[in-house]
């Protein structure tokens, strides 16, 4: 036992089990960028980290400016999936032996020109009978290995370079003693780039990385807005949208009912875009509205609200957007585009702010699923009861009821945090939720099976979209009744 007050650090002969990610506030991007792995999620936690691995601000991309934004807006984590042509092509160099055959082969991290910028070379080790690699970057040494025992020691250093990996050649020997080499000049075929790529991109971020929000910055075609919805459906996620940036009302309606492909309840759209401040001075930039939606509701959950509180109105604030791409609807056709699916955000105060928070659903046929906030709702309930259920995989399931129970019990403490939150709607929590593990949901035959089943019932809060107050004025020789 630790002596108290103090501090006791203990070995373990096991690390402690990983959980699930169960983390609303994370975003998962996919765009177009000049370096970087391509079709693999990649995490970054900055835009200097952006810089670093997918390079710098490019025209042809709205990639950079979105997530210099969202940043700045108080974004936190994001994993990014680069977008390449179905022609892409990576550099690579070879590593020679003392008698010119292969020993290692090593491949620029992601496809695109930039690869005949890095070079590899190999010198002496300092133990007898090892070897040292280095890269080389715009003529600055910007790693190196240290001293490798052998070819294999060298393809494990790789994993964790920034520029390249390395594969075993041929040759058993280690490379020779040789100059930086610069790799060969890759392509990212980027002007051939389909809906087929963008697809491959999205299936690159897998539902182990957990819930959050997925976008692709100013991406508003139908098919890139269903790709986006489908994504969030499958991996219990929830989807943000950019409209496109028109002032046309029923173009913008268009775009919402082209959108709606079966997986309209896990995402909304947003209209206009932000004008925001240029990376140069005295100029400006515009840039989707995803990437400042994304960030509020990422620093609102930071903040402690519930998933289900509209990152909206007052909670909805842009602390980067000066102007908005579009002039000021009217009032009816403000409400005209709400009721289409469309969130309108609005410049009021001298502040740009999100003034709807609704789904893409059709509110005629599926009301039940208007709020954006039960989507973000359902993606936490789903990926924290995943990991509650993956507690109990392999467990045995007694027949007294225990296991069960226990399984139980779990659940509901889960939906009582959600409850006393205000995620929640009941005076109590039996009038908010209830979780049923009896006998005919785990039947003999499912038990049999090897199954353990649960039903989980809740009512979502619903949040405040209109507000009436009534003025009465009375004479002043009446009372107030």
């Amino acid at each position: 036992m630790g002596l108290r007050p103090g501090v006791d650090v203990v070995l373990r002969s096991t690390p402690v089990p990983t959980s699930a990610p169960t983390n609303m506030g994370v975003s998962f991007v996919v765009g177009l960028s000049d370096t970087g792995p391509a079709n693999q999620a990649t995490p970054i936690l900055s835009i200097s980290d952006f810089e670093r691995i997918f390079g710098l601000r490019q025209s042809y991309s709205l990639l950079y400016d979105s997530l210099d934004i969202f940043f700045r807006e108080g974004g936190g984590l994001v994993w990014i999936s680069r977008v390449v042509g179905p022609a892409a092509v990576t550099g690579t160099a070879t590593l020679l032996d003392a008698s010119a055959a292969i020993a290692l082969t090593a491949t620029a991290i992601g496809p695109g020109a930039f690869s005949s910028g890095i070079s590899i070379g190999v010198r002496a080790g300092v133990g007898a009978g090892n070897f040292a690699l280095f890269i080389v970057v715009g003529g600055v040494e910007v790693e190196t290995s240290g001293d490798l025992a052998d070819n294999n020691a060298a393809v494990l250093w790789s994993k964790n370079s920034k520029y390249v990996r390395l594969t075993l050649g041929a040759s058993l020997l280690d490379p020779a003693v040789a100059a930086a080499k610069a790799l060969s000049a890759g392509n990212d075929d980027r002007a051939n780039v389909t809906d087929a790529e963008w697809q491959k991109a999205l299936d690159g971020i897998p539902t182990d990385f957990g819930p959050g929000q997925v976008w692709s910055p100013g991406r508003t075609t139908d098919i890139g807005h269903q790709q986006l919805l489908s994504h969030a459906n499958t991996h219990r996620r929830v989807a943000i949208l950019d409209a496109p940036d028109s002032s046309s009302i029923a173009a913008l309606q268009a775009s919402v009912i082209a959108s709606r492909a079966g997986s309209q309840r896990f995402g909304g759209m947003f209209w206009p875009w932000a004008v925001c401040d240029g990376v140069v001075a005295g100029t400006t930039r515009k840039v989707p509205w995803s990437a400042v939606q994304a960030a509020m509701m990422n620093r609102n959950d930071a903040s402690g609200f519930g998933p289900s509180d509209p990152a909206a109105g007052d909670n909805g604030i842009s602390f980067t957007a000066i102007d908005l791409s579009q002039v000021a609807v009217s009032d009816v056709n403000r409400d005209l585009l709400n009721s289409s699916g469309i969130n309108v955000v609005r410049m009021m105060f001298g502040q740009a702010r999100t003034y709807g928070y609704r789904t893409l659903v059709d509110p005629l046929t599926d009301s039940n699923w208007i709020s954006l906030g039960h989507a973000r709702l359902f993606a936490i309930l789903a990926a924290r009861g995943s990991a509650i259920g993956e507690r109990y995989m392999f467990d045995t399931i007694d027949g007294q009821g225990k296991k069960i129970g226990e399984f139980a019990k779990d659940l509901v403490a889960m939906l009582q945090e959600y409850y006393f939150n205000g995620d929640l709607y009941g005076q109590t929590p039996a009038d908010a939720f209830r979780v049923d593990v009896g006998s005919a949901v785990n039947t003999p035959e499912t038990l049999a099976n090897n199954e353990l089943h649960a039903i989980l019932a809740v009512k979502m809060s619903p949040f405040t979209e209109y507000v009436k107050i009534e003025i009465v004025k009375k004479p002043i020789t009446e009372g107030m009744v």
